[in-house]
């Protein structure tokens, strides 16, 4: 009879401590970090080909890039980036159309920045600064070399679908493009495809993006100094490339394009490519290599 009351003894307090474990607060979930208050992203880049909207920037050279942004509240951000550029005013013993040989370029930009679950919307100000533009406001072959800083305000929405594809696109518009006095307004769309899930080394990535864009030019207006006013040529371009990550690294191989032609005109005269970038040669077909390292303070804590 002993052993029997041991044994219900026992049942019992069994019973009871599996039903104090069913009545037991389940451990909540930790709870995810809080947004940093600020952080402060920066990167290197060494490309082959600094290419803006299909024109070269570096009169084909390579260039070196790098910038640092500052980011408050998951909200408010401001950047500086920098580039080495190549607008020779100066080619053969010849005079190049409207170019000032600046010996840098300064992207000084801030906006409003936040992402809603997969939606990501941008809306800023960018100032793109030359310093050293030694043939500004002088004649070559008979057209001013306008100072070349300008600014655009500019719109970018990006929409993460799932984890594998990304669309997106970039509106930018300025009543002064690179100093001529001509409207200029930039539509573009934008496609990612990241393939990283199904990359069998740790930490590599690779993805696969392209653009496709239009820009909305219009006349020059130099002012009461000089008379020699047109209309600059409105062009299509584009770029396709795939992209290998390691942690911190990019690797970017990259193809370019637009609608603007090269060379001279049976007259003598710039094509569409010489009258919006002053280099019969800036455009056409590019194949550019780049290698770039990305990262923030807080992603290195």
């Amino acid at each position: 009879m002993k052993k029997i009351a041991l044994v219900a003894a026992s049942m019992l307090i069994a019973g009871s401590a599996s039903a104090a474990d069913l009545t037991m607060p389940v451990k909540a979930a930790p709870a995810p970090e809080p947004t940093p208050v600020w952080d402060l992203a920066f990167g290197a880049k060494l490309t082959s080909d600094y290419i803006f909207r299909g024109m070269t920037q570096t009169n084909g050279d390579p260039a070196i890039q790098g910038y640092a942004e500052l980011r408050l509240f998951d909200w408010v951000y401001g950047g500086l980036f920098m580039s080495s550029v190549n607008f020779p005013s100066v080619i053969n013993n010849y005079q190049v159309t409207g170019l000032t040989d600046p010996s840098a370029e300064m992207d000084i930009y801030g906006g409003l920045r936040h992402t809603w679950s997969g939606l990501t919307l941008d809306v800023g100000y960018v100032y793109y600064y030359y310093p050293g533009q030694l043939s500004e406001n002088s004649y070559t072959l008979g057209v001013p070399a306008a100072n070349m800083n300008y600014w655009e305000v500019y719109f970018k929405p990006t929409y993460a679908i799932n984890d594998m594809f990304t669309v997106g696109g970039n509106l930018y518009y300025s009543s002064d493009y690179v100093g001529t006095g001509s409207d200029d307004t930039y539509l573009s769309g934008t496609l990612k495809v990241d393939f990283s899930k199904y990359s069998v080394v740790k930490d590599v990535g690779f993805y696969v993006s392209g653009e496709f864009g239009y820009q909305w030019l219009g006349w020059t207006n130099y002012g009461n100094i000089y008379a020699v006013n047109y209309e600059l040529p409105s062009y299509a371009s584009w770029n396709v490339g795939v992209a290998f990550t390691y942690k911190a690294a990019t690797l970017d191989l990259r193809y370019y394009g637009s609608e603007l032609s090269e060379g001279y005109l049976p007259n003598g005269t710039f094509n569409t490519c010489g009258q919006v970038s002053g280099l019969s040669n800036a455009c056409g077909d590019r194949f550019v290599a780049s290698l770039s390292f990305d990262t923030s303070l807080n992603a290195l804590k």
